[in-house]
């Protein structure tokens, strides 16, 4: 590695740091603000169960920023090389302006593996951390009064409610067939329980409808009874689990149809996809800020307009991927469109942008 490609990894690196940390200090303190009441109400008004939450949402917070800081750190890199004419200096030894653009290859790389690594195993644990306890807020995710179905042998089950982790479960109804796939009972219960020691599950305030052919339906109330069923906590848990809680072999196992999710295979195959594309944000990053950077000083135009220009790009590209990924989500594009198309498009406007500037 070059003397002048050490330079620009520490610059980089440095102003990312600088960068990461003070974005990530400031939405932690939005998110603090916007949920702390929910999750002290939810840890029962202890200040431990927020210190907690603020911990484990860390790196969430920091996966979503890091394609924001690659790009304002590139774009405030390239800025300062272009000021102290030392983009100039090294063009006039013969180097082409790529090269200096490939001098960040090493470190987008780094940053691209650690972001996957980050996205993949450590946010998924921090938010089923938080799921466990009952700490986790999330307005995206699914309403808890809306039902989920699944089949047990030939019986199908409906939840209203997943709680703890799967294991518990509010307003349950177990339909049963038999041999001939008619419905011949139903279990309706207001709570199962999940005991861990026993593995077993247990109904409460169950009222069971017996259906008899050309006869009238019989009803029975038990208090309590036994639910014999090959179903764990698991299951359950994974019916509702968000996709940014699932690492890659999770996702690739619903996507494959191997274990039976909530949503369609074209849900789990987008987000399949968008998993696999994500190190490469960081790539588009550097396509999206060097014609930026060397536009405007070319202009004289400043540092202040080119964080400006940047926060636009970036901000445009964020919206538009997560308006492309939400039609992939609901099929209505494939999903390799979904996860790939802002990247191509955004990083063919900035190619196109950086030729037109250097003239190739």
């Amino acid at each position: 590695m070059s003397t002048f490609s050490r330079y620009i990894l520490r610059v980089f690196f440095l102003q990312m740091a600088l960068l990461l940390i003070s974005f990530t200090a400031l939405l932690q303190v939005f998110d603090l603000l916007s949920n702390s009441i929910e999750v002290l109400n939810r840890g029962g008004g202890h200040f431990s169960a927020l210190a907690l939450y603020a911990v484990l949402r860390l790196p969430e917070i920091v996966s979503f920023l890091t394609p924001f800081a690659v790009l304002l750190a590139t774009l405030m890199t390239l800025g300062r090389l272009e000021r102290d004419n030392e983009i100039l200096a090294y063009k006039a030894a013969g180097a082409p302006y790529n090269a200096v653009l490939l001098s960040f290859l090493p470190a987008v790389i780094l940053v691209g593996l650690a972001h996957f690594a980050l996205a993949d195993q450590i946010v998924p644990r921090a938010i089923n951390a938080m799921v466990q306890r009952d700490i986790y807020v999330d307005r995206s995710s699914k309403d808890d009064d809306e039902a989920v179905f699944i089949q047990d042998g030939r019986s199908v089950i409906e939840v209203t409610s997943v709680g703890k982790y799967g294991a518990t479960l509010k307003q349950t109804r177990i339909y049963e067939r038999g041999d001939n796939g008619i419905l011949n009972r139903v279990r309706q219960a207001a709570e199962a329980h999940y005991d861990t020691k026993q593995r077993q599950w247990t109904l409460r305030d169950v009222w069971i409808t017996s259906i008899i052919p050309d006869q009238p339906s019989q009803a029975e109330h038990r208090a309590e009874m036994t639910w014999e069923t090959t179903l764990t906590p698991a299951e359950f848990s994974n019916l509702i689990e968000l996709p940014q809680a699932m690492t890659l072999a999770k996702i690739w196992s619903f996507a494959t149809s191997a274990d039976v999710g909530v949503r369609p295979t074209y849900f789990y195959e987008a987000w399949l996809q968008k998993r696999f594309s994500l190190p490469m944000s960081s790539i588009l990053m550097i396509l999206l800020a060097a014609p930026v950077a060397h536009s405007l000083y070319r202009r004289d135009r400043g540092l202040a307009a080119g964080m400006a220009i940047g926060f636009g790009l970036g901000f445009l590209y964020f919206i538009s991927d997560g308006l492309v990924m939400s039609l992939g989500e609901t099929g209505a594009v494939p999903p390799v469109v979904a996860a790939w198309m802002p990247i191509l498009v955004f990083a063919s406007v900035g190619g196109a942008w950086l030729i037109r500037l250097e003239g190739y």
